[in-house]
């Protein structure tokens, strides 16, 4: 199977195009009954109004530093708000097409 294949196929299997080494979660923390996974390559702080998390990637040698705030009070999670703007954007393509 030449690389193309071996990519498009990996693509359709997980959804993931390239690779990268995800790091364990060494455990989560649980906060008024939420949890947070805590990886090895991340601090996580809890205040009484937000969340934030700290982390360092390296994927295909390139490092990257993310930093992610949530707020303590939500209804909605970052994962859902992420899922409901890829929504939309399928559904503007669907449309327009």
């Amino acid at each position: 199977m030449d690389r193309e294949k071996i990519i498009a196929r990996h693509y359709l299997e997980t959804g993931i195009l390239g690779s990268y080494e995800t790091a364990e979660v060494v455990h989560e923390e649980e906060e008024n009954g939420k949890y947070a996974p805590c990886f090895e390559d991340a601090t996580v702080f809890f205040d009484k109004t937000q969340t934030t998390t700290n982390r360092s990637m390296c994927i295909e040698g390139r490092r990257y530093r993310i930093c992610s705030v949530f707020p303590v009070e939500t209804k909605q999670t970052p994962t859902g708000k992420l899922l409901a703007l890829i929504d939309t954007e399928l559904e503007k393509e669907t449309h327009s097409a």
